[in-house]
């Protein structure tokens, strides 16, 4: 490494870049696809000289380049040495040491930026935000998992006519869930993930509760609401920091059985197995277009039949485990039917209620544009008018 006086630090630039898994070829194809949007493109001859730091230093359009592929800001690149992680959360259907693609940890880093950015907005607007939910209201106990069920189901207003209303368009019952839960105070997040990965994630950060839920989901729609209430389970059974998935005594089990039930009654269940089958009887195999049969009257996902069966004991033990991996596999494609436009995908990303924050103190002098701007990907510009534009939609 050269010694003469360097403003960027070569280590940084390094541990930033390693810390998404991303290689130099994969940075350096990521920056010819933001020349689109003006970004200055980076070879791979280049990165890796700044990385060793010989040569001349990148410039600060390089550098904006770089920030934008590695979801941080410019002024860790100047820093003496990389900046401590934090904002630790559950994952749900992450395991232990997993190493996780470029994608998938690109959109973790996303959610902790967007997590760190929302609660500093709040803080320095000194914006009102009412979280009606708090750490540890419950204990996870199994034993009290249907008690608990129900007097969520009613809290969030989950009825027997609600779901009539919704459940013929499982994006339309996505959209009503996400909503139900929004109302708590809770932001919600819609990122991809490799669903081989993980399917979902949730945190508590500075009082307030954060979701974020997989939009590469391999059910679409309704496996984005089982995660969404699988979350929900880890916020309000967690001490107020994150829970952590692995290990025995962790909360998987009572968050699966939870959402589950917050969707479905064993009872219901049993019903429409019987009128499906006329005799309701253990089996060892449990056929993926069956489980199909009985979800869809109740716009519910695979994992709600899964779990309930083997809970029933009409599956073997395990059952949800061996078909969640073979459904992690298939890497469907989460929106189903017309993709977003940009406008709808931004709006999907970062929250109605997250939408609601900025919308409501827009008109404040002292608002941070650039900073908005940033952290939502988009030109400063073009904020104002698609804030104009989520205000009509989410009406």
């Amino acid at each position: 490494m050269s010694t003469e006086t360097r403003w960027v630090n070569p280590l940084v630039l390094r541990w930033a870049r390693e810390r998404l898994n991303l290689t130099p070829e994969g940075v350096a194809d990521a920056s010819k696809k933001l020349a689109r949007q003006h970004y200055v493109p980076i070879s791979v001859e280049e990165l890796v000289r700044w990385e060793e730091g010989v040569g001349e230093e990148p410039t600060l359009a390089h550098l904006e380049t770089l920030a934008e592929i590695y979801v941080c800001p410019v002024g860790w690149f100047f820093l003496d040495a990389p900046p401590e992680k934090e904002l630790p959360f559950s994952l749900r259907g992450a395991r232990e040491h997993r190493t996780f693609s470029a994608s998938t940890q690109t959109s973790l880093e996303r959610f902790r930026e967007l997590t760190r950015w929302t609660v500093h907005l709040i803080q320095q607007l000194k914006q009102p935000w009412e979280v009606r939910i708090r750490p540890q209201e419950i204990s996870p106990n199994i034993a009290e998992v249907e008690k608990l069920a129900q007097e969520y189901r009613q809290r969030l207003g989950w009825t027997d006519t609600t779901r009539q209303a919704v459940a013929p368009d499982p994006r339309e019952a996505f959209k009503w869930w996400r909503r139900a839960i929004e109302s708590l105070g809770i932001f919600c997040f819609e990122l991809p993930l490799d669903p081989q990965e993980a399917r979902g994630a949730s945190l508590w950060y500075e009082g307030v509760p954060f979701i974020l839920v997989n939009h590469e989901d391999a059910e679409a729609a309704t496996g984005r609401i089982f995660t969404l209430l699988h979350e929900f389970a880890h916020l309000i059974s967690a001490e107020g920091t994150f829970v952590c998935d692995f290990g025995e005594e962790n909360h998987e089990p009572f968050a699966n059985r939870f959402a589950a039930r917050v969707l479905l009654a064993p009872q219901e269940l049993l019903q429409s197995l019987e009128k499906l089958l006329g005799k309701i009887e253990r089996r060892e195999h449990w056929s993926d277009s069956f489980l199909d049969k009985v979800r869809k009257p109740f716009s519910v996902s695979r994992d709600v039949v899964a779990i309930l069966l083997e809970e029933l004991g009409l599956a073997p033990s395990g059952f949800y485990e061996q078909k969640r991996q073979q459904w992690a596999k298939k890497k469907t494609r989460g929106w189903g039917g017309r993709r977003p436009t940009r406008n709808e995908q931004k709006l999907q990303e970062v929250a109605y209620s997250m939408f609601r924050l900025p919308e409501q103190v827009s008109k404040r002098r002292d608002f941070p544009w650039m900073d908005a701007a940033l952290i939502l990907g988009m030109k400063v510009e073009k904020l104002e008018k698609w804030l104009q534009w989520a205000r009509e939609v989410v009406k």
